[in-house]
Order: structure tokens, then C-alpha cells, then sequence
């Protein structure tokens, strides 16, 4: 590994071994997630953070101990977004006689802050988990469902393994007999609530495989669990890198704006973009391609964009790593100070701002409070055209 003479070598070993290139997806993110209950329902509703447009909400509801034979009748909110069950989805424990169900609505309305999930029947006592997302598919994001039902006792229950196809965000829920604490140690999960005791967790996926959460429960006991994973929305549209107003080609304040108020979680969109009204991913990224071309519109990759995704093993400690940085360069050997990203403790980085038909060579650095590590060895990856 090559060191600069400005910086000493760390005790870290960093090696690239993964790099793909393909058609993008959108950044499919987390925007926020809310617990709620328990409590009665829907006597009680459930408050989120306003939500924006064009997200995917995603509702788990969990049912007391004797609510097993329980249906969800229906989702609602105060801005009529349409909800639908994930078909698939609901798991039962038929030694306590819970359940747990989920439903979701795409490409939301602006605007939704209560919702009001209502049980059959009537004024049943559960638990329910709100989530939202950008940069879902909005038209068909279910990918998969999976539930394992009436499990045998345990302190460490799983969640149903689902197999994605590509970047998903995938939400897995557990009704457990017991307390759950923690994701179990090592787990790649998010945990987001252990409301009610139980387990409510999600994970942004960054490439196809088969995706299982697991948890720690503080007492040996019996439970259901439910998964459900949902597609990121293909980025496709007008050839231009910046295409985001009306009339195609223009790039402006407006843009900016909308892009950063999507970026912060503030909705409604200030800005018409393309005469939607619509904040989402693939419209930040367009503005980060118009920044890093110096804020001129340029056709970068067609009608369909790419992406090269890097995977590197992690580096050995002491010392501690702080963050990764990214460098790329189309020139081997030569790369420029200033990293293209850097991407916390994660050993894995996507490149959504690649061209068709260009050869790309990417190097990787450990960072150390304020020491940074020699060049991984280089990773080149050939970007195909549409």
C-alpha cells in the first residue's frame, strides 16, 4: 500500500474485493420510523412526522397475548393515502395467541401525520410501528413477504429470512414471550423500537442475498415473527444529469431546494419539479451529478444511469477506525486528494454518479481520528452502456 509522505501508516489492512456494476435504483433511505402503544385501538391514534410525497409508509401491528385471532380491517390517514396489506405477512404464535400483521401505502401524499389503524375487532389492545421511506418503488414496492408462526421458546429469536433482488429496504417485526433488549450481537439489522417488549427492526440492503434478523430476548420464550422487504424505484427519465424542473434541461435554486428540504424530512416539496410537486432520491442525486459537474446541466448516462458498487473487508484494529474514505480516479495510479466519499465504519460504498463507457479505478483509506492509512489496492470497474 502506497503512503504519502504527510501521513504515517496505520496497523490497518484494507482490501477491495467486491466491485459490481448495473442499471441504478434509487437510494431507497429511511425517513422516520414511530412507535405506538400499546393501546387500544383504534380508540388511540397513532402521530408520525408529517410525512412526504411520493414515500412508502409501512404500518406492523402486533397483538396483545389472547388477540391471536385478529384481523387488521384497514389503515388510514388524515391525508387519504390508500393502504394495502402486504399479502403474506401476518405470523401468529398460537401458544400465547398473539399475531402481528403489516400493511403499507406507496407513493404517499404530503401531509400525514395521524393514522388510525383499526382492528377486528373493535377496541383490541396492540402495538404498532410506523416507517417511511424515499426512494421506494411507487407503483409495485412489495417485493417479498416471509413469517415463521408458533417458533419453539428461545432467547434469541429470528426473524423470517426473505431473499432480495437488489438495494431493498426490508422491515422485520417479532412478537415475543418475553422482553427483547437488543438486536443480537453481530446482526445487520437496525433496531428501531422494542416497544411492547418486542422486536422491530429494518435494513436498507445494498446488494441481492438473503436478509434475517435476529434479536435477544431477556426470558425464554415462545413467538411469531413477520418480514417484509420493499424495491428501491429505478431511476430512469430525461437523458439530462440535472433534469429536475420544467422545462427539461433547466437547473435552479428551486431544485436545490427541494433536493435539501427532501434531504432534511421537510414536506410538503417547496418546489413544482417537472410539474409533480415530488421530492425523492433519484431528484437529490440528479442535484449532487449537477454539483459535481459544477452546477451545468450535462448528459452523464442516457436514458437508463449505472452505478458501481464497492464491497472492501474491514480494517484490522487497534487503532479504532473512524471512518472509510473513497477515492476514484480513470487514470490508475493517480487519484485526486479529495475523496469522492466517506462513508463511516460501512465496508461498502454505491457510485451513482458513474458514465457509460468509462473505466473507473477506486482505492479505499481507513481513517483514524486524525490519521489517515495508505491506498487499498485499486478495484477497476468498466461501466457498460445503457
Amino acid at each position: 500500500m502506497y503512503v504519502t509522505p504527510k501521513v504515517r501508516r496505520l496497523a490497518l489492512q484494507i482490501g477491495l474485493f467486491a466491485i459490481t456494476s448495473g442499471i441504478a435504483s434509487a437510494q431507497i433511505a429511511l425517513v422516520h420510523v414511530t412507535s405506538c402503544g400499546p393501546q387500544t385501538f383504534p380508540t388511540t391514534t397513532c402521530s408520525i412526522p408529517s410525512s412526504g410525497a411520493g414515500n412508502l409508509l409501512v404500518v406492523a401491528w402486533t397483538s396483545n397475548n389472547g388477540g391471536g385471532a385478529t384481523t387488521i380491517a384497514g389503515v388510514t390517514d388524515n391525508v387519504s393515502n390508500s393502504y394495502v396489506q402486504a399479502a403474506g405477512a401476518r405470523a401468529v404464535d398460537s401458544i400465547p395467541n398473539t399475531m402481528i400483521d403489516m400493511w403499507y401505502a406507496k407513493n404517499t401524499q404530503a401531509g400525514a401525520t395521524v393514522l388510525t389503524i383499526t382492528p377486528n375487532p373493535t377496541g383490541t389492545r396492540g402495538t404498532a410501528v410506523v416507517w417511511e421511506f424515499s426512494g421506494a418503488d411507487t407503483s409495485a414496492p412489495l417485493d417479498q413477504t416471509a413469517v415463521l408462526n408458533s417458533q419453539i421458546a428461545t432467547t434469541t429469536p429470528l426473524g423470517a429470512p426473505v431473499t432480495t433482488s437488489s438495494t431493498e429496504a426490508v422491515v422485520s417485526v417479532a412478537n415475543v414471550q418475553g422482553t427483547i433488549s437488543a438486536l443480537f450481537a453481530g446482526n445487520s439489522f437496525m433496531n428501531d423500537s422494542t416497544a411492547n417488549g418486542n422486536g422491530w427492526a429494518h435494513l436498507i440492503t445494498s446488494s441481492a442475498g438473503t436478509y434475517q434478523a435476529q434479536w435477544t430476548n431477556g426470558a425464554t420464550g415462545t413467538y411469531a415473527s413477520s418480514t417484509a422487504s420493499f424495491k428501491a424505484a429505478v431511476v430512469g427519465g430525461p437523458t439530462n444529469a440535472c433534469d429536475l424542473a420544467a422545462p427539461y434541461g433547466s437547473f435552479d435554486a428551486a431544485d436545490v431546494q427541494a433536493a435539501i428540504n427532501m434531504t432534511l424530512g421537510i414536506s410538503p416539496c417547496t418546489a413544482n419539479i417537472g410539474g409533480a410537486g415530488v421530492c425523492n432520491a433519484a431528484m437529490v442525486q440528479r442535484v449532487v451529478n449537477a454539483a459535481l459537474s459544477g452546477g451545468t446541466c450535462v448528459t452523464t448516462y442516457g436514458v437508463v444511469p449505472h452505478y458501481v458498487s464497492l464491497s472492501w473487508t474491514a480494517s484490522v484494529t487497534p487503532p479504532s477506525v473512524t471512518y472509510y474514505n473513497v477515492y476514484r480516479s480513470t487514470t490508475l495510479g493517480v487519484y485526486p486528494s479529495t475523496p469522492l466519499a466517506s462513508v463511516g465504519t460501512a465496508t461498502t460504498f454505491t457510485d451513482y454518479t458513474v458514465q457509460a463507457g468509462v473505466t473507473y479505478f477506486y482505492v479505499v483509506t481507513a481513517v483514524s481520528g486524525t490519521t489517515e492509512s495508505g491506498y487499498s489496492t485499486p478495484a477497476q470497474a468498466n461501466v457498460g452502456t445503457p
